[in-house]
């Protein structure tokens, strides 16, 4: 094997919800070619972009309403006015950086990066000098690229730029980065792949194929065979795409589209190979290791992953041998003991064989996973996992209407997801539930009727996440949306959550009206932020601010380092970052608090002085309800 790189493998922006972690895809590519002879070097780019939100000049404009869609009293603005003031406690004692969810204030970084999120549409497909150039996140990512120095990014060894593209919202920085390259470098090969393209029909890849002439082939469904093939194509000087499985290129002015043949037995895949650098930039770096790919149930009507493997199996699975095995030699590489398996969701025989199996090596180690509700999934199975280091599970349970969840064909009814809850809890299994309260033909009464049941069963759920449901085109709903009592329509809604609209079907579910649908999205997410911020309590520092009740104490103050805080002259805005509480104190409270706002220590009987000892002890009591003070 040569020693200069070949090929370099990049991972774009914008995914938030990676930050502090390592999505596997260049790190299983770069291991797949290093075992058949060819080097490869990689880029995280997400990793850098959330490096980038925390410069000066980038928060700067995020604080001051100089991002358009972020006004000065936004949860963006005030997460970036903390940022800016508090940057320490976004990285260890060592200047670590503390990304990711499960660090108490890693969400922040997610915040900040919110209005950079490119939701490809159409448009994306048309070109660059078709697009409006004054579009403020497209702007905003050649910014980036130029902080980047990405001009720079290919070593002069490299023939081949592989970019991979899991997730909608990084198709348009993709494109952006493709044509950089390629200007940088001509003479190298730039080739996209990963599911954002694998879910897109045939017309739309010839359209950017045609527009984005910097993209050199696009392969779709599983890569390892078809990067190597090119790979090898470009290690001879020969360029050759129309006779590679799985790749689609201009052949003589012509897209072609070459079938794809079966993707690579997965126990075959060596250990990732993860960028030592980048992992040392994290103060938690988590690792991911490949459980499966496709889905062992593969039956929900929504779902449209099963379709991103074609001319493999729908489900291929790795031995839990083999799984550890990768455990184990990432924990000797880089010294991690945090890991999450990739999979659409984990099966019980499995889950119970490799809890087992790290039990019986001894392997210290903390993991989490997709899982669906499966009565396989007992309290005693569940009790092994948390032995074995399962931190937490996260659930797509989705609804507890019996009547919607098997029109759907989910699993799982009403009777079973509350099984599964409270064995759940008996277990010590955290659980992160995600909740649809939507789904297609769901009546204003049932989805009350869902939340209320949920509710009933809080002490079971560590985290709740509440997504709108949104038919994509390439799933069995967007394929018949009439066999699920959806109407198709022209547009895009104007309040649709889709990152990805280039597979998102437009329809109307006429089950619910517009002010009952979101009266049930209201109720719900509220449900879900009662929920988090309750679980952010409990296992916040010890810094965090507490619900301790501090009347009687002979000074406090208030909690001014985990406050983003404007006077707007009357009111006053504050944003509680551990919290994640917006709080709008009234002008007259205003008045009574504007001493106090840098730190500076009061008493109760302070506030009886000026205001009396009826209005100070409910202003206090209001201030402990919303964690704004604390007890010197």
């Amino acid at each position: 094997m040569t020693h200069e790189p070949e090929v370099l493998l990049v991972f774009p922006p914008l995914v938030e919800s990676s930050f502090g972690s390592f999505y596997p895809s260049t790190a299983v590519l770069a291991a797949w070619l290093k075992k058949h002879g060819i080097s490869a070097v990689q880029r995280d780019l997400n990793t850098e972009f959330a490096e980038y939100l925390l410069t000066d000049d980038c928060l700067s404009r995020l604080a001051t309403g100089q991002v358009p869609g972020v006004p000065v009293e936004s949860l963006v603005a005030g997460c970036a006015r903390w940022a800016h003031r508090e940057r320490d406690r976004l990285t260890d004692a060592h200047g670590a950086y503390l990304f990711g969810r499960e660090t108490q204030v890693g969400y922040v970084v997610e915040e900040l990066a919110h209005p950079f999120l490119i939701d490809p549409d159409a448009d994306a497909l048309a070109g660059f000098t078709a697009r409006r150039r004054a579009v403020h996140p497209l702007d905003a990512h050649a910014a980036f690229i130029q902080w980047a120095d990405c001009e720079n990014a290919v070593p002069d060894s490299v023939k081949l730029v592989g970019i991979s593209v899991p997730m909608g919202p990084q198709l348009v920085p993709a494109l952006l980065l493709a044509q950089t390259f390629k200007t940088a470098r001509p003479d190298a090969r730039i080739v996209l792949g990963g599911p954002a393209f694998s879910l897109m029909d045939p017309p739309e890849l010839d359209e950017l194929l045609r527009n984005h002439r910097a993209v050199d082939a696009v392969v779709r469904f599983d890569g390892e065979f078809p990067l190597l093939g090119l790979a090898r194509q470009v290690r001879a000087d020969e360029w050759d795409p129309g006779r590679v499985p799985g790749v689609s290129a201009l052949v003589d002015g012509v897209t072609r589209h070459v079938p794809p043949t079966a993707g690579p037995a997965l126990n075959s895949l060596p250990t990732p190979d993860y960028p030592s650098g980048d992992i040392a930039k994290l103060a938690t770096p988590k690792l991911s290791v490949t459980q499966a790919r496709g889905c062992y149930w593969g039956k929900c009507d929504y779902c449209d992953f099963v379709e991103l493997y074609d001319g493999s199996p729908p489900y291929r699975g790795r031995r839990p041998e083999a799984v550890v095995a990768d455990i184990e030699e990432l924990m000797s590489r880089y010294g991690n003991r945090q890991f999450t398996f990739i999979t659409e969701s984990i099966p019980p025989a499995f889950a119970r064989r490799v809890s087992q199996l790290i039990i019986d090596r001894g392997i210290d180690i903390t993991w989490d996973s997709f899982a669906m509700v499966d009565r396989r999934f007992d309290r005693e199975l569940l009790e092994l996992m948390v032995r074995a280091g399962c931190r937490y599970l996260v659930i797509g349970m989705e609804a507890m209407t019996t009547r919607v969840l098997n029109l759907v064909h989910k699993s799982a009814d009403r009777e079973e997801n509350q099984r599964f809850l409270r064995e759940a809890r008996e277990a010590g299994m955290k659980l992160s539930v995600n909740l649809i309260p939507d789904l297609p033909s769901t009546t204003y009464q049932e989805a009350l009727d869902s939340l209320a049941d949920v509710e009933s069963l809080a002490d079971t759920l560590d985290f709740v996440a509440v997504f709108p449901f949104e038919p994509t085109r390439s799933s069995n709903i967007g394929r018949t949306p009439g066999r699920f009592g959806l109407i198709p329509v022209a547009d895009v809604p104007a309040d649709s959550q889709a990152q990805y609209s280039l597979n998102h079907m437009s329809s109307i579910d006429p089950a619910m009206t517009t002010q009952e649908r979101a009266d049930v999205y209201a109720r719900f997410r509220a449900f879900a932020r009662r929920i988090n911020v309750a679980s952010q309590a409990g296992e916040g520092d010890a810094d965090a601010p507490l619900a301790v009740d501090v009347r009687g104490a002979a000074f406090m103050r208030l909690a001014v380092e985990d406050l983003d805080v404007i006077d707007m002259g009357g009111e006053i805005v504050c944003t509680h970052i551990i919290a994640k509480e917006r709080i709008v104190v009234p002008e007259a409270a205003a008045l009574v608090l504007r001493p106090y706002l840098g730190g500076e220590s009061f008493s109760e009987a302070d506030l009886a002085t000026r205001i009396g000892p009826t209005a100070a002890q409910a202003l206090l009591t209001n201030l402990l309800e919303a964690r704004m003070v604390k007890t010197l």
